[in-house]
């Protein structure tokens, strides 16, 4: 539903002012109060973004309305301003975005168990190239029609690379959850076509009575490529095998303490995530940045008090190196070094889920490891999160910039008093934020360019309106319910995908391309 958090742990936020007045800056946070690690935010709560207006003589009443709370607390007394501002806002922007792929699930679909989940979105110069159940297809981003259609059985349980190769080639794991992912196929999505695919080898025999499946990969874990490598998580240890055809280039050692249960790349590094506590013993946890060839450029040990150790659930970012960890009963997302096995606390993500908060931009599948955290961008030492701007029933969502060296909030901003955000989803080349705005009754759907320095909101092209050849059966738009699968930012075009599956499903949109 929009409005609703994405999926994963929430992170701190901060007492809010209710609504202020639409273009209107705020004192932020209230005189007193002190943000994550009891540093004062920097910036104002910001509400208005450059394209909007009243839509009553009501509202322009209401604009007027001001109630200032005085709450005075032991540490001393603290100013909040609650302003009731217009009944929304008409969003308009001088470029509109126009329909090329509109793609329908099968009205015969069935999940093969239970629900599906499927992977993509990828890019090449020609196609936008995603899962669909039991396939991989590529739709033409000139003319909208399906370009090719690649058989891929078993593909609606285990993940897939997130990043192609500088080739366009990317792997596909494939199988159930009763037998685990125990196949992986190798697409070149550029061509078109299958390179290879082979069945995995178990990472040790299955002890009497199991299936076996903890040898083959979990779920959570995604294959990574790189260079000419080919990477394959298990909780057993990781395969590396050569990305042309398949051949073996390193089994994990059974002897030796330490082992890779989850693999990622951001660019062109590559991250394995080590546990070394085999073989008597627990060395705690250890991240490793390697580059295309393999050659490891460092080696990272998380942080243990006593027998509590630190976990890790995934890399935000390279420059600088961002990590999402928890441990002794906290959430937070902190700046290492590697060269001094050193970090910081950027930001504390413990929070209460029922207060404003900034929203976790990681997506958790099982335990630690290495996951999804691209809900977020980090720009000029700046993070830019997505954030929780009501308390309890008031879920709407805005954006909240963080200072990456200082974990000071910069600002806070959202569109009016009505409208949801989404997470970052790119950045343009001035380094601004760029965010999707959900539609409302009468507004369409929007792309928004953030100012990284004030939070300053402008519309830079509207979608159409909820209904026009874009709604499917019922009421599931899927741009307006974006939390249901992926939007994405690709070369002046807009991609929607539903991503996560069921029955109900069967001849709703699964993809809306848009440019």
């Amino acid at each position: 539903m929009p409005g609703q958090p994405m999926p994963g742990q929430p992170m701190p936020g901060h007492p809010m002012p209710g609504q202020p007045m639409p273009g209107q800056p705020m004192p932020w946070p209230p005189q007193g109060q002190t943000g994550p690690g009891g540093m004062v935010p920097g910036g104002p709560y910001q509400s208005g973004p450059g394209h909007r207006k009243p839509k009553s003589k009501v509202g322009l009443v209401l604009v007027a309305l001001m109630l200032v709370v005085v709450l005075i607390g032991a540490a001393g007394g603290g100013m909040y301003y609650f302003q009731l501002g217009p009944f929304g806002s008409d969003v308009s922007a001088d470029r509109k975005l126009g329909y090329v792929v509109q793609e329908r699930f099968d009205s015969a679909y069935k999940p093969k168990e239970g629900s599906d989940i499927l992977a993509g979105p990828w890019w090449t110069d020609k196609y936008l190239v995603r899962a669909m159940p039991g396939q991989i297809v590529g739709y033409d981003l000139t003319s909208g029609k399906t370009a090719y259609t690649l058989a891929m059985p078993d593909n609606h349980y285990c993940r897939a690379s997130a990043v192609q190769s500088g080739k366009g080639y990317i792997a596909v794991l494939q199988g159930t959850r009763r037998e685990g992912c125990r196949r992986v196929s190798v697409v070149d999505i550029v061509n078109g076509k299958v390179l290879w695919s082979k069945q995995l080898d178990p990472m040790g025999a299955p002890s009497p009575g199991r299936s076996g499946t903890q040898h083959f990969p979990a779920y959570d874990h995604r294959p990574v490529v790189l260079g000419d490598r080919l990477y394959v998580p298990t909780d057993k240890g990781g395969h590396v095998l050569k990305l042309s055809d398949g051949s073996r280039i390193e089994t994990p050692n059974p002897k030796s303490k330490c082992f890779s249960t989850h693999y990622d790349v951001i660019g062109k590094t590559g991250f394995a995530y080590r546990n070394c506590s085999r073989h008597g013993g627990d060395e705690g946890r250890h991240l490793t940045a390697f580059d295309a060839a393999g050659k490891v450029l460092w080696k990272w040990n998380l942080p243990t008090q006593g027998s509590r150790k630190y976990l890790m659930t995934g890399v935000l970012s390279v420059d600088p190196v961002l990590v999402r960890v928890f441990g002794q009963n906290q959430s937070q997302i902190w700046q290492i070094d590697a060269r001094t096995g050193t970090h910081r606390v950027v930001l504390d993500l413990t929070t209460n889920p029922r207060t404003p908060h900034a929203l976790d931009p990681c997506v958790v599948a099982g335990g630690d490891g290495l996951h999804d955290c691209s809900r977020q961008v980090v720009s000029n030492g700046v993070l830019f999160l997505r954030h929780r701007l009501g308390t309890r029933s008031d879920t709407r969502q805005g954006v909240a910039a963080y200072d990456v060296q200082s974990g000071k909030q910069l600002w806070l901003t959202a569109w009016g008093e009505e409208h949801d955000v989404t997470a970052p989803i790119g950045v343009d080349g001035d380094g601004a934020p760029i965010a999707y705005l959900l539609p409302r009754e009468k507004d369409p759907g929007a792309l928004l360019r953030i100012d990284p320095k004030t939070g300053a909101m402008t519309a830079t092209a509207t979608l159409p309106r909820s209904g026009d050849s874009s709604s499917g059966p019922g009421n599931r738009d899927l741009t307006a319910h974006p939390d249901q699968g992926v939007v994405a930012w690709h070369n002046n075009q807009l991609a929607f995908l539903k991503t996560h599956i069921s029955s109900k499903d069967a001849g709703d949109l699964a993809t809306l391309v848009l440019k």
